[in-house]
């Protein structure tokens, strides 16, 4: 009885890491291809000014034509990743990129306004 309870635990432990690893290669195809992601749990948009201060706001819904012209980076937290899209014309040199990974990476801050 032991047996078949333990091969239970396994089958579900296994089951929802399979889930899990879907979850991260889903999103982490639409963050690549530029598309809306998925799991989001929480999502902010960090608008930057021209001097360099930083507005917070809520990132559900996000569309990059409402922020046209901004300087902004949009951040998705999803199940153990986060993903960065940074649009920053602030910077100097100005730069557009996205970035997947686990969720202790940070924000990269560039040290040069303009």
């Amino acid at each position: 009885m032991k047996n078949k309870i333990w091969m239970a635990v396994k089958i579900v432990v296994l089951i929802l890491v399979v889930i899990w690893i879907g979850i991260i290669v889903i999103d982490y195809f639409n963050a690549k291809n530029g598309r809306e992601m998925k799991f989001c749990i929480n999502e902010s948009v960090y608008v930057y000014s021209a001097n360099g201060e930083k507005e917070t706001r809520d990132g559900k819904g996000f569309n990059e034509s409402d922020y046209e012209g901004l300087s902004y980076t949009y951040e998705c937290k999803g199940l153990g990743y986060r993903s960065y899209r940074y649009n920053r014309t602030d910077t100097n040199p100005p730069f557009k990129a996205v970035e997947f990974g686990p969720f202790f990476i940070k924000e990269r801050q560039s040290l040069t306004n303009k």
